[in-house]
């Protein structure tokens, strides 16, 4: 995308993810293994899912137009030979930050009114932190359309020779591509925000969906009889006597 529309367009995403960390309680994603070490803190963890998304996708979709159509990536205003590539990376790092900065000021703005924030007042904030860029973004793409559809150097424009259409060019297949690259990750950072599990409450929530097993009466088990001592006394046979002597008269 276009170099003077990154940030703005980073913050409005910010706010926007900002806006589905507030709808949704429940989040046990693919990424939950890496927010313990990203956020220690429970409440920090749709934050680092947010920069995440801004270091890893993001960040290098603005950078891919910096490095490879330079020239396009500032509407053909400025010789980008001219200008430092500290600037470049200057600008890298502000579109890496605008994504977090978003979704921060968005989180603020909808916990102003104390408590946390809910998807309610969520709205307001994604109204003006996401809706505002959003239309600067796209009145400066508008004004700079006819620059921006075509393909070429800061000198081929200017003397108006050698540029090529963006669409069906090498550029337009870069940009749609880009753009679904940075489509699907922005789905991926949503539903791992909308799957989110809140602090203390995620036994909880797995306790309530755990069916509860139904007791089965059991019959009492038979009382035995312990057995009887068997007795020490010496058996006594019939007809005989102490010491086995007979006991009849001869």
């Amino acid at each position: 995308m276009p170099a003077f529309v990154a940030p703005l367009v980073g913050f409005a995403l910010g706010a926007l993810l900002a806006w589905f960390s507030a709808a949704a309680p429940h989040r046990p994603g693919a990424l939950r293994a890496a927010e313990p070490r990203l956020a220690p803190d429970p409440r920090d963890r749709p934050l680092a899912l947010v920069t995440l998304f801004a270091v890893l996708v993001f960040a290098p979709v603005c950078a891919y137009f910096l490095v490879f159509a330079p020239d396009w990536s500032f509407a053909y205003l400025v010789d980008t030979r001219r200008i430092p590539s500290a600037i470049d990376l200057v600008l890298l790092l502000l579109d890496a930050a605008s994504v977090p900065a978003g979704f921060a000021a968005a989180q603020r703005f909808a916990a102003s009114a104390g408590g946390r924030p809910t998807a309610q007042r969520s709205v307001r904030a994604v109204a003006v932190f996401a809706g505002a860029p959003l239309a600067i973004a796209l009145v400066a793409v508008i004004a700079l359309a006819r620059r921006l559809a075509l393909d070429g150097t800061y000198r081929q424009v200017e003397g108006d020779f050698g540029v090529h259409p963006v669409a069906g060019g090498p550029l337009g297949y870069a940009l749609l591509w880009m753009h679904t690259m940075l489509a699907a990750g922005f789905a991926v950072t949503v539903s791992a925000l909308l799957r989110r599990e809140l602090p203390g409450g995620g036994h909880k929530a797995e306790s309530a969906r755990a069916p509860q097993s139904r007791a089965v009466p059991t019959e009492p088990a038979p009382v035995v009889d312990p057995p009887r001592p068997a007795s020490t006394r010496p058996q006594r046979r019939l007809g005989l006597g102490k010491g086995g002597r007979s006991n009849r008269p001869d």
